[in-house]
Parts: structure tokens; sequence; C-alpha cells
């Protein structure tokens, strides 16, 4: 019987070409980051509080104007349809029948113009790209299609080196592509791949202010970890940021998200904070939200439930997270996410 995250994610394992799974699973380098990302929350202690009154409690909350069931989104990831056929489209009907958001990849192998009519926020991931104006059509694409805000992910610039999924040789399979990115640039050739190439190309400040200041919609940047960082989004432009290591796949060594949050939400009082890496359970939320977050993102998870059963997979994986987080709440003595805060976690010395 499968119940649990960590249930579905053996079972995909089970499923899946190695090759498919190996992309999904892994990370960059040694994949310590990776690794640290899932350790990190079982680390943090909870406390928790008896014979409250929490009648009428609910972990229901608003982020940005968009209602959520509990304080979740799917994150951004690409290709759903390595999962199964309908891919993203059957993404959106699992968020939605559990009654929270859905970040949409701009690596999406579905168009959003297919993605089923479903209740709950659309947001819409993307990449900066070389000619801002590639940049402004992927946005305008995915407003005409719905998306309510715009996630800019600002900590891969360029892609990890990630062994694992070299070893396994995973190319994409026939059918499945990147359906609304351009063709990449071309490089010059000679010189440094990195540095001549690739980072020169590459997004800065600015590109990121340009697109607030035209944006109809409000902008969060994805893949923050210092609190500098953080700020320099705020200045940009962005509505809020979301602490994020991009689940260890870019680079490996680099903190684990339930370190640096604290700090990030402290430099940025009143302002959204979201985070994900290393969900895996519903009170991996409730710790994130007592460090700091407004809500977060979840991912592998959400992909792995894919793999197993589709839509009714997803959504049984995220129901999952509902179930476990109300319970955290419950026996922690919150009556709503308003109330979680540092003293209900136990810091272990």
């Amino acid at each position: 019987m499968l119940l649990t995250a960590e249930d579905f994610e053996q079972e995909a394992d089970r499923l899946l070409p190695l090759e498919v799974f190996s992309y999904l699973a892994g990370g960059a380098g040694q994949e310590t980051t990776l690794a640290r990302n899932t350790a990190q929350w079982a680390e943090i202690g909870l406390m928790p509080r008896h014979l409250r009154n929490l009648a009428g409690g609910t972990a229901a909350r608003q982020i940005l104007g968009a209602a959520l069931a509990f304080p979740a989104l799917v994150a951004p990831m690409a290709f759903q349809r390595l999962a199964c056929p309908e891919g993203e489209a059957a993404m959106r009907l699992a968020a939605a029948a559990q009654g929270i958001g859905m970040v949409l990849s701009c690596q999406t192998s579905v168009a959003p113009e297919d993605l089923p009519q479903a209740p709950g926020p659309l947001w819409f991931q993307l990449y900066l790209q070389p000619d801002p104006q590639v940049t402004r059509a992927l946005a305008a694409r995915a407003l005409a299609a719905g998306a309510e805000a715009l996630v800019v992910t600002i900590d891969a610039p360029i892609n990890g080196l990630r062994n694992r999924e070299v070893r396994a040789g995973f190319r994409l399979p026939q059918g499945v592509q990147a359906v609304m990115m351009p063709p990449p640039p071309q490089l010059p050739e000679g010189g440094s791949l990195v540095f001549d190439g690739l980072m020169a190309l590459a997004p800065v400040w600015a590109d990121l202010a340009a697109l607030c200041a035209e944006s109809p919609v409000p902008v969060l940047a994805k893949g923050v970890l210092h609190p500098d960082d953080a700020a320099l989004a705020i200045e940009a432009g962005c509505a809020g940021v979301i602490v994020s290591n991009h689940g260890g796949r870019v680079l490996d060594g680099v903190p684990g998200v339930a370190d640096v949050l604290p700090a990030i939400r402290a430099r940025l009082p009143g302002l959204p904070v979201l985070a994900d890496g290393g969900i895996r359970q519903g009170s991996d939320i409730f710790k994130a939200l007592a460090l700091g977050a407004d809500a977060v993102l979840i991912g592998r998870p959400a992909f792995y439930g894919l793999a197993v059963d589709g839509a009714r997979g997803a959504s049984q994986v995220l129901r999952r997270f509902r179930e476990e987080f109300e319970v955290t709440m419950a026996l922690c003595g919150c009556r709503s996410p308003d109330e979680i805060g540092p003293e209900t976690l136990y810091l272990k010395r």
C-alpha cells in the first residue's frame, strides 16, 4: 500500500527507466546538498502543546491573493511527460484537486494553452533569456494562458554538473521536449565555455528589474540563499522571494534551505517568503513555516506520484502532505498557519 512520499519514490524508482529516474532524483556533484536538503528537516524537532481549543482551525493560507487549502504549491519541474503522457496537464488537475496551486516550468512539456481549466493559482517559472524580447514573449504567452505570477529562477545561469544523470546516459525520449523554449544561442568558439560563452549571456539584476517594471503580475525571485540577494531582489521590484537551492541540482555544497531561511525572513519582514528543497512530509512544511516561510513548494514527491498513477497518484501524494501538516498543526497547538513560529520547534543542541 502506498501512503507516504517515500513509498511513491520507491515505486517510481521501480517503474521508471534508470536514466529517467536518475535525471529526476539526482543532484549536482557528489549530491551532498541533495542529501542535506532532506536531512536538515529531520534534525529539527517539534514542541507539542496540549489542551488548547483548536475547534474551527484551518490550514488555509493566502499568498499574493491566491487562496491555498494548505500553504503549498507544486514546484516548477521540467518535462513532466517523463512521468506520464499527460504530464503537466495531469499535475494541474492534481494540484487543483487538493486546493493548492502549481508553478508551471519554463521547460514544460505541455503547452500552457493545453492545460485544463482548473481552480487554484497558476504561476509561471521563467528563465531570463539573452534576448529581452524572447523573455517578454515567454511571459506574455504564460500570462495569456492564465498565469497569475511570474517566478524568475536566478540560481541557474548555467547547468550544474549532475554526475548521476550523466553516468546513466539520460537523454530526452522522443516526443518529450520543452515546448516553449527557444533554441539555445550559438556560443563563440575558443576561450572558456563558462565565462566567455554561457556567463557572457547570463542575466544580471538590471534584467530582473526591467521585467518587474513591465510585469502586470507579481514577480518572485527563486533560488535565493543569501540575505543580500533577497534584498536586491526586492530592490529590483520583486514582490517576494523563494528560498531555494534548486533541489541540490545546480551547485553542490551550498546551504540547505533551513540553514538560511531565518536570516532571509529577518531581512524581509512582512514580505512573501516561500521555500523549497527537501520537503518530504507535512511536518517539513510546518517546520519551514516556523522558520519564517509563508508557504513551500513541493517538488520531487509530486513528480513521483505522477509517475506512479498520473493525476491520481500526484493528488494522493499532495493529500498526504496536507493530512500530515494538519496533524502536526493540531498536536503543536496551532489553530492556523499564522500561529506557527519558532516557539513551536525544538532545536536540538
